[in-house]
């Protein structure tokens, strides 16, 4: 194969993420700023006309396993226990293959000023931090309040179908399939 049938170096398929800012934390202020903390240890203040947009969604996460049907004589139940009441199991060549499908949950956040979407994954987000003793143990629970909290805190922000269908009490818009589409999505909004 020669140089000329390569593609060019911008027709590549390179994948490349808008820049973001994972959060570690959010403390609301009785005097009105929402103090940032972020997972490179960085901080920043935020007052409530900073606050743009605020963007939600949910992350669909297909989990794969695979094990032997029998070990030793004994029934293996890996994949039986991974698939739980809603996933498939299938014999492929003697082994059990288990699909599992799970949603994640993230939000979203643009900032006036700052170059970056600032983002945080629900499952591994200090609520406790953002609620203080409202927090529960129930991550959807958790997410809820924090998201009527970030309504209130920036009524002026535009806010997507996810924050108004949790505002409002209706279902959740569809999932998306990555970290990248919701990404992608939110910040050419």
């Amino acid at each position: 194969m020669s140089e000329q049938d390569l593609p060019a170096q911008d027709e590549r398929f390179d994948v490349t993420l808008p820049p973001n800012a994972r959060l570690a934390g959010l403390v609301f202020d009785p005097a009105g700023t929402m103090k940032a903390s972020f997972s490179d240890a960085s901080e920043r203040a935020v007052k409530p006309a900073d606050i743009i947009a605020l963007h939600g969604g949910r992350i669909r996460h297909e989990q794969v396993v695979s094990s032997p049907r029998k070990i030793s004589g004994a029934q293996v139940f890996v994949a039986e226990t991974v698939a739980g009441s809603t996933g498939k199991v299938t014999n492929i060549g003697g082994d059990l293959v288990a699909t599992k499908e799970n949603l994640h949950f993230a939000l979203a956040l643009r900032i006036a000023g700052a170059a970056e979407l600032w983002y945080l994954l629900a499952d591994s987000f200090n609520f406790r931090k953002a609620l203080g003793p409202d927090a529960a143990y129930v991550t959807e629970f958790n997410l809820r309040a924090l998201v009527k909290r970030l309504a209130t805190f920036a009524p002026h922000a535009t806010q997507d179908s996810f924050f108004a269908a949790i505002i409002g009490g209706m279902p959740l818009p569809p999932p998306v399939d990555s970290l990248f589409e919701f990404f992608r999505t939110v910040s050419k909004v």
